[in-house]
């Protein structure tokens, strides 16, 4: 009772009357109501991202209109103040996941910007600088995330793209190798049936030189005879070559190299001489009227060889393989 009697006086009492006349007045004015209860604006945020299917996408606008758009009543239509319905608007011009900056969004085009020290839908503790500032790194998160979203699925279509080259290689490879071992075995077959015709004609011949003995002579005569003309030809095709190469390989004497780069005469490497036509091919390239074309045996001192080439350097390289070296420096044993 004693509880129920202060608490009477306490209402009843002159300073509360005119604190209750002060609010009920304030309360009048505003034509914009909260219409979320007890619920704070990070509550409201909570909620409205539980239920989003982007969760990120969820500004401060959607926020805002949750808290102040008209709610019904059992079977009530409300409708919505002109504030909430001009911010409704301006949000629906917006990319659904886009996240303007604070001065730039729907709330911020119907009321202006924020006063210092509070941000309209952010509720408590929210600054104007820092929350925009956590929106403009959102918004590059966001971009540095598509970014990055698109560039693995290029790399996925190119490792596909290449699986399929490889496929296709591979297919080429086994068809070319099907068709070489076919090839082989035709030449197999082509050769087997050439030596079978060459001896039904040896068997044929020899018949014959048993049964008819002069005959068989004079077959024999025309054998050597033909013989006898493809040695000569071969004699002759051969002196031909010979004479259009112009005795190369023909002089094998044993030579040695010397130092090219110093005077004196400094012997580097024991040397084959191969070839002194100056036509001859020394790795891909011309001998030269310079230079005879030798064959390394033995290295006494590794120097850099006269006409250097991508597999060989120096004398101990190029040892056990031909090289060109100059006339001048190649010593005659």
């Amino acid at each position: 009772m004693n509880q129920w009697l202060d608490f009477i006086k306490n209402r009843t009492s002159p300073s509360f009357k005119e604190m209750s006349k002060k609010f009920k007045a304030m309360r009048a004015e505003r034509t914009l109501l909260h219409r979320t209860s007890r619920k704070s604006f990070a509550r409201v945020e909570e909620e409205l991202r539980e239920q989003s299917e982007i969760p990120d996408a969820i500004t401060r606008s959607d926020v805002w209109i949750h808290a102040y758009e008209a709610k019904k009543k059992d079977s009530d239509v409300v409708e919505d103040p002109e504030i909430v319905k001009q911010v409704k608007m301006y949000r629906a011009d917006q990319e659904p996941s886009e996240k303007c900056s604070l001065k730039d969004d729907a709330v911020a085009k119907v009321l202006g910007p924020d006063p210092r020290g509070r941000v309209r839908g952010l509720g408590f503790g929210a600054v104007p600088s820092k929350a925009d500032y956590q929106t403009s790194v959102g918004n590059k998160v966001a971009k540095l995330e598509n970014a990055l979203f698109s560039q693995s699925q290029d790399m996925l279509a190119q490792s596909q793209e290449i699986e399929r080259l490889k496929e296709v290689v591979g297919t080429i490879l086994a068809r070319t190798e099907r068709e070489g071992n076919n090839h082989g075995s035709t030449s197999g077959q082509h050769s087997g049936n050439a030596l079978s015709q060459q001896k039904d004609k040896e068997n044929t011949s020899v018949s014959v030189r048993n049964s008819e003995t002069g005959r068989g002579q004079i077959k024999l005569n025309k054998q050597n005879l033909s013989v006898q003309h493809s040695v000569d030809e071969g004699l002759q095709t051969k002196e031909k070559e010979g004479a259009r190469t112009k005795g190369i390989k023909n002089d094998h004497s044993r030579v040695e190299l010397l130092n090219w780069f110093q005077m004196g005469e400094e012997v580097v490497a024991s040397a084959k001489l191969e070839s002194k036509d100056p036509t001859a091919m020394v790795h891909h390239m011309p001998l030269g009227q310079e230079c005879w074309k030798v064959w390394v045996l033995d290295v006494l001192e590794d120097i850099a060889l006269y006409r250097p080439t991508r597999e060989f350097g120096t004398l101990s390289m190029a040892q056990g393989s031909t090289i060109a070296w100059p006339i001048k420096y190649i010593k005659l044993v």
